[in-house]
Parts: structure tokens; sequence; C-alpha cells
């Protein structure tokens, strides 16, 4: 009879079937060990260990060769064996083994490539696939994130799991598997990812407020770390632009304009980079630097002038006059006078063009005009288009020339003596219109203008009674004190006084009395203070 003390070496080999039975997924086992000398058959004892109360089972197989396979399930195991000699009489049991017949090992599915691309800007929604392992009854999930900011860990029963993340980070994440007699997969599957945020947005940049160019100033997009920034500068000689300045990877939202830069006319182009985020697209700006001398002294010099200086271009302008307002009338015909006083405002909006390389510019206006007397409202309309002409006088003072056509709607009311009543009505003319403007500048925000405008009427287009017009005079005058609260907007308020008059031709009449000589000119005049709101914007 063979011993056990005679040894028993015993390897044991496991490898995975892919193959589940209907009711528990087995792996296939391979048990290897030394022949023992004079032995015909071995007895191989298995006896699962149970995590529960339940009495093992052992299971007892025989064979020939020093070697025996089959199917386990995976678990955790004790074994022994012993040999027969050729009488089939039994040698000693050798003690007792463990191993255990663990898990296969996890399959990742997705994500598996090493970078993703999103258009998250903050955080993204990934979702982890893996294959189902058989014979485990829970996952372990981990994810990490290289900086270390982000740590996940999750046990779970499906073979999936979402995580919201921050984007512009490298992750890797791993699985493995168990079951509940606490064996587990024989590795744990890795994979590692790249997860990048949105496309960066285009820095805004400021455009200079003036040719004393001292810095180039943008507003930094979100998660922007970093700049390139490329100038280039227009050839007089050449008239093309060309290369000036190129510098990258800097991390300041500005650049000083060096002031040894000559003056012309600059393009700067400006990208934001960031990390694991695409750059944007590159924000480009024109602006003009000042030839010559740039120093403190020499810009407040030009700068003093910003607050009366138009900007050039299109702009546009909008204005409110509110008055008490007083008519007055003669009425040939009727033998009467009318005057009465009414509250009145009058609406303008316009549209202007100036030049930036000549001193003639246009601009048209609109008003509206309306008037309030006996609970009745009553508006009347004008138009008017100007050549404007600037005369600078100086380093702080401007001469703006108007002269241009009009056309108006005047209110007249025709009071008849005989009834006391009165007859609501308008003439409408046309005329030459001439006016000049006086800026002073005070500061670069503060000016001052004194203004004045001659209204000649001398076509009728309308009158009541289809007579025609004789010419007549008007005219306003006042005072606005200008602020330039930015490049492109400067608001005004002031004083203006202003007259309309017109005159036509009555019919033939006569007098109810004598001894009283009205003429032969019906004539309408309204007067008024108007306090004026004005403001003017580049467009």
């Amino acid at each position: 009879m063979l011993k056990a003390t005679a040894g028993i070496f015993l390897f044991i080999f496991i490898f995975t079937t892919g193959i589940a039975e209907a009711a528990k997924y087995r792996r296939l086992v391979n048990f290897e060990w030394e022949a023992i000398e004079g032995a015909t058959s071995y007895e191989i004892e298995l006896i699962p260990v149970k995590i529960d109360s339940e009495e093992p089972k052992a299971f007892n197989f025989k064979t020939k060769d020093a070697a025996w396979n089959g199917r386990l399930t995976p678990g955790k195991y004790l074994m022994r064996l012993r040999s027969r000699d050729y009488r089939g009489v039994p040698g000693d049991w050798s003690p007792q083994s463990d191993f255990n017949v663990g898990l296969d090992n996890v399959v990742l599915k997705s994500p598996l490539t090493d970078k993703i691309e999103t258009d998250s800007a903050d955080k993204k929604e990934i979702e982890f696939k893996w294959e189902a392992v058989g014979g485990a009854d829970q996952y372990e999930f981990k994810l990490t994130s290289e900086d270390g900011t982000t740590a996940i860990t999750q046990k779970l029963t499906e073979p999936y799991f979402k995580a919201e993340v921050p984007v512009a980070a490298n992750y890797s994440w791993s699985v493995s598997a168990s079951n509940r007699e606490g064996i587990i997969s024989e590795g744990t599957a890795t994979s590692k990812f790249a997860l990048n945020g949105k496309k960066l947005e285009k820095p805004s940049l400021d455009k200079p407020e003036t040719e004393f160019v001292r810095e180039l100033k943008w507003e930094a997009p979100e998660y922007a770390t970093s700049y390139d920034i490329y100038i280039i500068r227009r050839d007089e000689r050449t008239k093309k632009f060309e290369k000036f300045k190129s510098i990258e990877k800097t991390t300041s939202a500005n650049l000083d304009f060096d002031p040894s830069w000559p003056g012309g006319l600059y393009k700067v182009a400006v990208r934001a980079n960031g990390n694991m985020r695409p750059s944007s697209e590159l924000a480009k700006l024109s602006f003009k630097v000042r030839s010559g001398d740039r120093s403190p002294a020499a810009e407040y010099t030009a700068l003093v002038r910003k607050s009366i200086d138009r900007v050039t271009g299109w702009y546009g302008i909008a204005s409110y006059l509110i008055t008490e307002v007083k008519f007055s009338g003669v009425y040939p015909e009727k033998s009467s006078k009318g005057t009465y006083n009414a509250v009145g405002g009058t609406g303008r909006l316009g549209v202007g063009w100036f030049g930036s390389s000549t001193p003639w510019g246009f601009l048209g206006i609109l008003d509206l005009s309306g008037f309030t007397f006996d609970g009745k409202t009553k508006t009347f309309a004008s138009t008017e288009l100007n050549s404007v002409y600037r005369i600078s006088m100086g380093d702080r003072t401007e001469l703006r020339l108007q002269a241009g056509p009009y056309i108006k709607e005047h209110p007249d009311s025709i009071a008849d003596a005989s009834t006391s009543s009165a007859e609501d009505t308008k003439v409408v003319v046309a005329g030459p219109h001439i006016g000049a403007e006086f800026w002073y500048s005070l500061t670069p925000k503060l000016g001052i203008q004194f203004n004045a405008h001659l209204y000649n009427s001398l076509l009728k287009m309308e009158t009541p009674n289809n007579r025609d017009i004789e010419p007549a005079m008007s005219y306003q005058i006042g005072i606005l004190g200008s602020y330039r609260m930015t490049q492109n907007f400067t608001g005004l308020v002031g004083w203006a006084m202003r007259e309309d008059r017109v005159k036509y031709q009555s019919n033939p009449y006569t007098p109810i009395d004598p001894s009283l000589n009205f003429g032969n000119t019906v004539e309408s005049t309204v007067v008024g203070n108007y306090l004026n709101f004005f403001a003017e914007w580049a467009f």
C-alpha cells in the first residue's frame, strides 16, 4: 500500500470555457500531480466551502492518470487525493489543500477610445459598459481623474454605470467581478481616456478709444488659460498688411503696446487656448495708431476734443423738446385776432453721416410736434435735409454749418369775432434752412454747444384758403451741455427758444368795422421756450 507521505505534488490549472450550464456557470479546471510509483489509479475528493450553514457535500472522482479535469462553479474548495495499487487497495489521503476557482476577467466595452470630444463646457454624462461575467454577483466600478479631484467607487449588480463628470480631465476606470463567496475575477480590467471640453469662445476685443494706444485688452472667455496674439501692420508704401508681431501662450488678457512701435493702421488677432479644450476661433480687430508724439501731454490735447467730436461714419440722433407755447394769429377777413397758450412738445429723429477724410457730411431730420389746447391735441410734422460742413478752430472749438431744404406743417387757428369761435387748421410751407452750431470742449467728456437756425418759408404747399403765402422767417436759438458717455454715445440737455411764423394772403373781404384795419395778410405765430433733451449715437 502506498502512503500519502510518499508525497503528492499538485498543480492546478483553471481555464475559462465561456460555456455556462443552464443552472450554474462552470469553468474548466485541470489538476495535475506527480505520479506515484506503483499507483494504478487515483481517487479525488472535492468539497465546496459554503458560506452558509449548509452541510458541504463531497464529490469523488476517479482517474487512472496523474491528472484530472472537470467543470466547477466559481468558489472555494477543499481537495484531497489518494492512490490505489493494482489490487485496488487505497493509500492514505493526502492532507486537504484549498484552492479557488476564480471568475473570468471583466471585458470592457465602452468607452475604449483614448479621447472623447464633447460639446459640454462644464460636465458630461458618460456611460460605462462591460461584458457580464458568468457566476458574478456584483461588480466593483472605480473611476478616478488624473488630478485626483474626481473619485467614484460603486458596487453594482448590472454591467453598466452612468456618471456625470467634469470635462477637460484625464480619467482611468476599472471593473472587477466577485460573487457571494468572496471570489473575485483573476484580474482587474482597466482603461484610460481623455474627456475634452467644448471649444472655447472667442475673446471679446476692446477697441482702443483713441489713436493713442497704450495697450490692447480683451475679455477672457471662460476656461481660457493662455492666448496666441498675432499683429499685422499696413505698409503705406506697398499698401499691404505685413506680419509685425506674434506672441504665443501668454497668460495675460492684455498686451502692452510698445511706445516705439510706429503709427499706422494695425490689425490684431487673438486666439484663446485652454486645458483639454479646443482653441477658439481668432478674434480680429482693426485699429489706428497715431504717428509721431504719443506722450500723455499730446494725448490730452487730442482727447480734449473728444467731447465735441462727431463720430465718423453713420450716426443717429434723437431729441425731445418740452414746453408751453404761445399761439397768436391775425385774420383780416374775420376781423379778428386770436391768442392762446398750449402745452406742447416736439420729438425728433435723425440720421447722418460724416467722413473721416472730409469735413463734409449730411443730416436728415424728421420732427413731430404736438400741442394740447382746450382738451384737444393736434400734431404737426416737419422734415429737413441738410449738408453739414465742419470747421476746426483750435484744439477745443469747432463750428458746424448746416444748409438745406425743409418742409413744415404749421398750426393755424382761425378766429371768428362774429361767432366767438375758432377753426383749427394748418399751413404747410417749404423753403431753405441755414444753421450754425458752435461747440466748445471743456474736458474729454464735457462740452457746450450754442446753436442758431433760420427757416425761410418761400413755397406754399397748403393754406386753408388756398391763397399764396408771403415770405416769413422762423428762427431757433439754444444752448446745450454735452456729456460723452461712451465712444459712440453722447447725451445733451439744454434750453431752446423757437419762433415759428407763417404768412399767407387773406380772401377779399369787407371790414365789419371800417375803423378797424387788419390788412390783407393772415399771420400765425408760435413762440416757445423749450427744455431740450438730445442724444447722438454711432451705428
